[in-house]
């Protein structure tokens, strides 16, 4: 300490040669059971301490392993005793309860947090999990992530090309016509039905669409969006849901303008029809939209055809 308040420089003989030979010793037990001879001559062939220690001090450094909180284990190998620590000290530990605790609350989360804030929830999860030593919570996680089966680099460079506009180009394994290149200007990312959704506008059809991001292979190329965007008329529907005392969750673009007991009065927002239409799909015999008059004819046709189609795969499947 007088040496470096005197020059203000940290030089080889201001090390600490014990706490540096802690740390060597440290590394050296949790690699696996080492003899008292096989650390010593670690510690003399070591390009930094090049000094034999005796058994007396590896003794010292094993128990103040041990008083600062590591499990030191022995074994006798051949009738030579081994030490070693056979789990790391520095991992996270979390009680069973706290297990399920954050499982349960992800759960919640994933009803009314927003794509983009789940992702960041769930990389920090990610991140955390890799500090504890337990299969079990860690595959139970997995089970609930958003990011179950999807490509987390994929899902970064997604992010940052929303929140930037970019148009991009992807490989996409389409279920119908299999892998083809696709170009899209990128909106938001939206999680629904448990599922991670891109969505953006296809520049072939000039239409938004959602795509599955577990089916982006690739992203191919990354720009700027060009200025040719155009804007779809925005809608407003009304619909009244069944609700038996419990509402379900709401995305960000409807509001409750009525509840009953039983029943709620919803406005829904939006400048893409098919999301529209999918969204009321969604909650099946439940919903009855009340208007715009032209959208609810439109709905009953797309009601009836569906009720039809269905009419005739019942059919065919009778007759086979």
């Amino acid at each position: 300490m007088k040496e470096f308040l005197k020059n203000d420089t940290v030089t080889y003989n201001l090390m600490s040669f014990t706490g540096y030979k802690t740390l060597v010793l440290f590394s050296l037990l949790t690699e696996g059971p080492k003899s008292y001879h096989e650390v010593s001559r670690y510690f003399a062939e070591h390009p930094f301490l090049h000094e034999k220690i005796s058994l007396d001090t590896l003794r010292v450094y094993i128990n103040s392993f041990r008083h600062a909180g590591c499990l030191v284990k022995r074994i006798r190998d051949n009738g030579v005793s081994k030490y070693y620590i056979p789990e790391h000290p520095f991992k996270l530990k979390i009680s069973d309860t706290q297990k399920k605790s954050i499982i349960k609350i992800y759960r919640t989360l994933t009803k009314n947090l927003a794509a983009e804030e789940l992702i960041m929830l769930d990389l920090l999860l990610l991140k955390l999990s890799s500090y504890i030593d337990d299969y079990e919570f860690v595959n139970n996680y997995k089970k609930v992530s958003i990011l179950n089966k999807v490509n987390i680099d994929i899902v970064r460079q997604l992010l940052e090309c929303c929140n930037n506009k970019k148009q991009i180009v992807v490989s996409y394994n389409s279920p119908n016509s299999g892998i083809k290149d696709i170009e899209l200007q990128t909106k938001r990312l939206i999680y629904n039905n448990n599922k991670l959704y891109v969505r953006a506008r296809g520049l072939e059809y000039e239409q938004d669409t959602d795509f599955l991001v577990n089916r982006i292979v690739e992203i191919k190329s990354i720009s700027d969006a060009e200025d040719n965007e155009q804007t779809n008329k925005e809608i407003t529907v009304t619909y009244r849901l069944k609700t038996s005392g419990v509402m379900p969750v709401l995305n960000s673009n409807e509001k409750i303008l009525e509840r009953g007991i039983d029943y709620a009065i919803i406005e829904l927002t939006g400048d893409n029809l098919f999301y529209i239409k999918q969204r009321l799909l969604e909650h099946g015999s439940e919903c009855t939209v009340l208007e715009p008059e032209d959208f609810k004819q439109n709905y009953v046709e797309l009601l009836k055809e569906m009720r039809e189609e269905y009419s005739k795969r019942d059919t065919t499947s009778t007759l086979k």
